[in-house]
């Protein structure tokens, strides 16, 4: 199944509350203006869209996704091996922590626990916040240079990215070359993704009751 860059946020309840979702003065101006024209010539094409990928690192990423329905927030944390997602329908927050062997639902302090075999249930695809070598590679194939903006994380290069699903925008930090931002539109839905790489702890539930699923 091909990854889309940016998916909306997915809310699904189970299990009786249970939830799954970059100055100098210089006489050699024109040896400066040849250079930058090199540089944005290269950019177009997509060949320095060198994004750091964000497989091992700590952060917090937040969604907002706008469609017919209205708006909604959710956010995804990675902390080594294990990630929590936290999203939140009609005040109720629900969360869904995944380990290197098994997933968490968490709503108003019940958990259940499920085999990690059984993570396609939970109605989250946490690996679409997620990008790898070999992800940032595909992209760059259609990376198109948009020019430095403002963005979370101060300055940042841009670049449309292209996939079969849709075409995105990511903003890349241009001291850190590490993802910034990411906004793009799929079916009708409008979402945004704003990372902050931090050190993030994640705590698994010892309460939570063993369930099996057919």
């Amino acid at each position: 199944m091909k990854k889309r860059i940016v998916i909306g946020v997915i809310i699904a309840f189970l299990i009786g509350g249970g939830a799954v979702y970059f100055l100098t003065k210089s006489d050699k101006k024109d040896n400066s203006e040849t250079k930058a024209n090199s540089n944005s010539s290269q950019s177009s094409s997509g060949s320095d869209f060198a994004p750091v990928s964000t497989k091992g690192l700590d952060f917090t990423a937040t969604i907002t996704s706008t469609g017919a329905s209205g708006e909604s927030t959710a956010k995804i944390e990675q902390d080594g091996d294990k990630t929590r997602y936290v999203a939140t329908a009609d005040g109720q927050e629900t969360q869904v922590i995944y380990t290197s062997d098994a997933y968490y639902t968490c709503t108003n302090g019940q958990c259940y626990k499920f085999a990690k075999t059984q993570s396609a249930n939970s109605g989250v695809d946490v690996g679409s916040y997620e990008y790898d070598e070999s992800e940032i590679a595909n992209f760059r194939n259609t990376a198109a240079y948009k020019g430095k903006q403002d963005c979370p994380a101060g300055t940042c290069d841009v670049w449309s990215v292209t996939t079969a699903e849709e075409t995105s925008t990511l903003y890349i930090d241009s001291k850190t070359k590490r993802i910034s931002q990411v906004e793009g539109t799929n079916a009708g839905v409008t979402s945004k993704i704003v990372y902050d790489y931090k050190d993030v702890t994640i705590d698994v539930p010892q309460n939570a009751q063993t369930l099996q699923t057919p």
